[in-house]
């Protein structure tokens, strides 16, 4: 069964992140996902570095995950960035560069759909070998995209 997440994945969701820092790959996020939602780049902006503030969103294992629940939120968006450059600043669980950053946001109203999503993605990607198949699969969106979907 595929996973819950992939129902939000769109192929033009996938993106080559160009920034070298935590700051520059979580705004390239933040400037897409503004075309993929009602909030403004402000707002976006405002809940993920919240989100950050609490707690580091970088997983290990090369991973990170921001994720945020907002008011009224119409449905939820996942973007994936594949890093060009690993991400020594972000901050890890286990001090590990960020090599793939997986976005979720969704209404912050359905605690339980919005936990579920998010340990889909999780679960996808705790799995070393689909990990390293990503990080093979360099920048190349469509074979990554490909990946994701599969069972």
């Amino acid at each position: 069964m595929k996973p819950e997440f992939v129902k939000y994945l769109h192929a033009d969701s996938i993106l080559v992140l160009e920034g070298e820092t935590k700051k520059a790959v979580l705004e390239e996020i933040i400037t897409y996902a503004t075309t993929r939602c009602t909030l403004d780049e402000a707002q976006l902006r405002e809940a993920i570095w919240k989100r950050e503030k609490m707690m580091t969103t970088g997983i290990g294992n090369g991973l990170a995950l921001p994720h945020i629940r907002v008011a009224e939120f119409p449905s939820p968006l996942v973007i994936v960035g594949i890093c060009q450059t690993p991400i020594s600043d972000y901050k890890t669980l286990d001090n590990e560069p960020v090599k793939l950053i997986v976005f979720l946001a969704a209404d912050e109203k359905d605690q339980e759909a919005y936990l579920k999503l998010l340990g889909s993605i999780s679960i996808k990607l705790k799995e070393k070998n689909i990990m390293n198949e990503i990080l093979e699969a360099g920048t190349d969106k469509k074979k990554v995209y490909a990946i994701l979907n599969r069972d």
